[in-house]
C-alpha cells in the first residue's frame, strides 16, 4: 500500500509539474498573443495611413491629368491659331509682293511716260 501511495504521490507530482508547465506555456502564449495583437493594431494603422495616402495621391493624379488635358487643349488651340496666322502672313506676303510688282511696273511706266513727255516737249520746241 505504501508503494501504491508513493506511486500516487509521484503521479500527483507529475501532474502538478505538467500543470505548472501548461500554466507557463499558457502565460507565454498569452504574452505572444498580446504582442501579436499589438503588431496587428500597428499594421492596421499603417494600412489605413497608406490607404489615405493612396487616396490623396489618386486625387492629385486626377487633378494633374485634368490640368494636362486643359493644357493639351490650349496647345491645340494655340497651334491652330499659329497655323492660321502663318497662312495669313503668307497671304499678306504674297499680296505685298504682288503690290510691289505693280508699283515697280507703274514706276517704269511713269518713267517711260516722263521720257515720252520730255521727247514730245523737245519736239515741240524745235
Amino acid at each position: 500500500m505504501e508503494t501504491h501511495i508513493k506511486e500516487i504521490e509521484e503521479r500527483i507530482q507529475e501532474l502538478e509539474d505538467r500543470e505548472a508547465n501548461m500554466d507557463e506555456n499558457k502565460k507565454k502564449m498569452e504574452e505572444d498573443f498580446g504582442g501579436m495583437k499589438h503588431d496587428i493594431g500597428v499594421l492596421e494603422g499603417n494600412l489605413k495611413k497608406a490607404e489615405q495616402e493612396k487616396a490623396a495621391r489618386d486625387t492629385q493624379i486626377k487633378t494633374l491629368n485634368e490640368e494636362m488635358a486643359r493644357q493639351d487643349e490650349q496647345i491645340a488651340k494655340v497651334q491652330k491659331e499659329k497655323k492660321a496666322q502663318e497662312e495669313a502672313n503668307k497671304k499678306t506676303g504674297d499680296q505685298l509682293t504682288a503690290t510691289e510688282d505693280k508699283v515697280n511696273q507703274l514706276t517704269k511706266l511713269k518713267q517711260k511716260l516722263e521720257q515720252n513727255i520730255d521727247e514730245v516737249g523737245c519736239i515741240t520746241f524745235i
